[in-house]
């Protein structure tokens, strides 16, 4: 059974509120990423960022869930 809430007429299944805490883990991850690749290339300006390859996943993870939740939310909420 799919739980609901209604916010001023907004349908948020508990679906989508789990695809937003992921997002919102997603973004602290990558805020977190961020901020070592900039101390990363003080440090380093010639070399390549080691986990580039991770800021990567997450940003394409990140844009996944946002596009699921973006399906959900029209799905539930089109009139």
């Amino acid at each position: 059974m799919v739980q609901t809430k209604h916010f001023k007429s907004e349908v948020i299944t508990s679906e989508m509120e789990q695809i937003k805490s992921m997002i919102s883990e997603s973004i602290s991850q990558r805020d977190s990423i961020k901020s070592e690749m900039e101390s990363w290339y003080i440090d380093n300006p010639k070399k390549h960022f080691p986990k580039m390859d991770i800021l990567f996943f997450t940003d394409t993870t990140l844009s996944e869930l946002d596009s699921s939740y973006k399906r959900l939310w029209d799905y539930h909420n089109s009139k």
